[in-house]
């Protein structure tokens, strides 16, 4: 696995960025942040606490629990 941060833009629905080269073809994961979204972020954060996520251990809990279901849907795991 290789992380890679670069910057792109969404027009009309496509998302246009510009890796390194030496990558190979492939289907990647992606993560992505805007700056003009934090209402996003301010809603999925109070959800987290309605649902019982309040601490920074439990979210981080969250997070590996379902990092490690996305790697078993991929069959990754041991």
């Amino acid at each position: 696995m290789k992380i890679i941060q670069t910057t792109g833009k969404i027009e009309k629905g496509e998302l246009r960025a510009i890796v390194p080269e030496g990558l190979s073809d492939g289907e990647v994961d992606i993560i992505i942040v805007t700056e003009n979204e934090s209402d996003q972020l301010e809603k999925i954060r109070q959800l987290a606490q309605k649902k019982g996520y309040d601490s920074r251990e439990k979210i981080l809990d969250l997070i590996h629990q379902v990092k490690l279901e996305k790697l078993e849907e991929k069959g990754r795991t041991q």
